[in-house]
Formats: C-alpha cells, structure tokens, sequence
C-alpha cells in the first residue's frame, strides 16, 4: 500500500511511501530504498500533551528507567519517552517534530544497537534543518572515551555535551553519575 511522499534521509529528496507491518509495528519505508522513516507501536496510541519534552535513547534498560525517573521527579521535562536504540529516538523525535512540539533536551548513548548515537544526533540535526526548527540540545550520555573525533562531532553537532557513564560496575556509582548527568542539565540549560 502506497501512501504520500515523505523525505527519505538515504536518499535526499522526497520519495514515495509503503506501510509495512512488521513485528508489530507499522513502519513507513521509502519505495525505492527501504529505508524505515517512521514506526508507530500498533499496541501503543498515545496522546501527547502540552508540556515539557526529553527524550532518552539507551540501550540498558536499567539505564534507561534510572534517568526517566530521575528527569520526571526533579521535574526537568513533564514528559520523557526512553528508547533502547538511535532508530527508535529519531522516529520519536520526527514524530514530536511533526506535532511542532520541543524537545527540552536528548540524552544518549554512543554505543547502542541498530543506529549508534552519532549518527541518531546527525540525523536529528538533518531533521531539524528540513524542518527549519531550533535545534535540541544533547547529552552524550556514554562509557566511551571522549577523543579527539568525538569533540569534533560535538562542535559540529552543537549544541552537545558529553558526560562520561563510567565504567564501574556498581549501580550505586552509575546512580552517582546520572545526577552529576541532570544536575549539568539543570545548570546549563536553566531548567528549574
């Protein structure tokens, strides 16, 4: 089933589209290269509402439920929506771009599976400039190493920020570094 023509990332210009249904969910690829453009969850039909936006994209679940539930009680965004991969984020974030609601802020991961986080923030800002709209601040939120090329993606990708996960197996230290991870949130960006 053939449905309007959306922009298609792969390959630059406005393609036409197909519904498939797959693993529940319904996805909107591109016609001529298959690349998935969005995905809707069928059991999941949410009503956004107004107010404030963050997303998280983290692959551990712990992880994942840690800082939404940080975010939610220090009252940082009214609303967060955490997914396990850079693909899921930017669907989400396309979604939420399409409704003309901001995002506050984005965490995420460098190292996930299906789409890293390097290339879900290029993607973000690929959307944010077809759309013309302000661009989200975001966190890198990651056990890797800050080198040199990961600078150079956050001066391109700016505004972005890199708090390092660490690497020590204890939750209550990961604990530790999530804070220090909203606290910089609430410094930088003035959020009460």
């Amino acid at each position: 089933m053939s449905i309007e023509k959306q922009y298609c990332l792969c390959c630059g210009e406005d393609v036409p589209c197909n519904i498939v249904i797959r693993n529940e969910r319904r996805e909107v690829t591109c016609t001529f290269c298959g690349f998935t453009l969005n995905a809707d969850n069928l059991w999941e039909n949410r009503k956004r509402s107004a107010g404030t936006y963050a997303l998280i994209a983290e692959d551990s679940k712990f992880t994942r439920t840690l800082l939404k539930e940080l975010i939610l009680k220090k009252t940082l965004a009214s609303e967060v929506t955490a997914v396990s991969n850079g693909l899921e984020l930017v669907s989400e974030y396309s979604k939420l771009l399409s409704a003309d609601i901001s995002v506050r802020f984005v965490i995420i991961d460098l190292n996930m599976p299906v789409m890293d986080g390097l290339t879900a923030a290029r993607t973000l800002r690929t959307l944010e400039e077809k759309k013309k709209s302000k661009k989200v601040p975001i966190l890198f939120f990651s056990g890797i190493k800050a080198d040199q090329g990961l600078k150079r993606q956050m001066e391109i990708l700016a505004p972005a920020n890199y708090v390092n996960k660490g690497a020590d197996p204890d939750t209550r230290m990961l604990a530790k570094r999530v804070e220090e991870l909203l606290n910089f949130i609430s410094q930088r960006y003035q959020i009460a």
